[in-house]
C-alpha cells in the first residue's frame, strides 16, 4: 500500500493560514504591551512549532505542478531568503527584476497569492502595486 503525502500546494494552504494567525497574534501581543501575556505568548510559542512542522513537511514533499513550485517559493522568501521583509523595507523598486518575477508567476496560477509579501507588504495597495506593475 503507497502511502500519500499532501502536495506542496495543500501544505502551503496550512502554512498560510499558520502564519497569518502567528501574525497576527505578534500584533497582539505587540500592542498589549505590558498585560499578562502568558497565554498569548503560549500559544504563539504552539503555533510557531506547528509553523516549523510544515515548513519541513513542505521541504519534503514532492513537487509537480507549476502551483507547487510557486507556494514553494512563497515559503523560500519568508523562511530561507527573509526577501519578504527586504522587499518591504527598501520597497520594490530596489529589485526590479525579483518584482518582474514575481509578477509573471503569480500570473501563471490566477488566484495565487504570496503569503510572505502580502504580510510584508501590509500598506493599503503596496502589494497590489508590486504585482500589477
Amino acid at each position: 500500500m503507497t502511502e500519500t503525502h499532501p502536495s506542496i500546494s495543500a501544505l502551503h494552504k496550512q502554512w498560510v493560514n499558520l502564519e497569518n494567525e502567528q501574525h497576527e497574534l505578534a500584533m497582539a501581543i505587540e500592542r498589549l504591551g505590558g498585560a499578562d501575556l502568558t497565554v498569548m505568548r503560549e500559544r504563539q510559542a504552539r503555533l510557531l512549532l506547528k509553523i516549523g512542522g510544515v515548513v519541513a513537511a513542505i521541504q519534503d514533499a514532492p513537487g509537480t505542478t507549476v502551483e507547487d513550485f510557486i507556494a514553494l517559493l512563497d515559503v523560500a522568501l519568508e523562511h530561507e531568503l527573509d526577501l519578504a521583509c527586504d522587499i518591504a523595507f527598501y520597497g520594490p523598486t530596489d529589485y526590479p527584476m525579483t518584482a518582474r518575477l514575481l509578477r509573471a508567476v503569480v500570473r501563471t496560477v490566477p488566484g495565487f497569492e504570496f503569503n510572505s509579501l502580502r504580510r510584508w507588504l501590509s500598506l493599503p495597495g503596496q502589494y497590489e502595486q508590486l504585482m500589477c506593475e
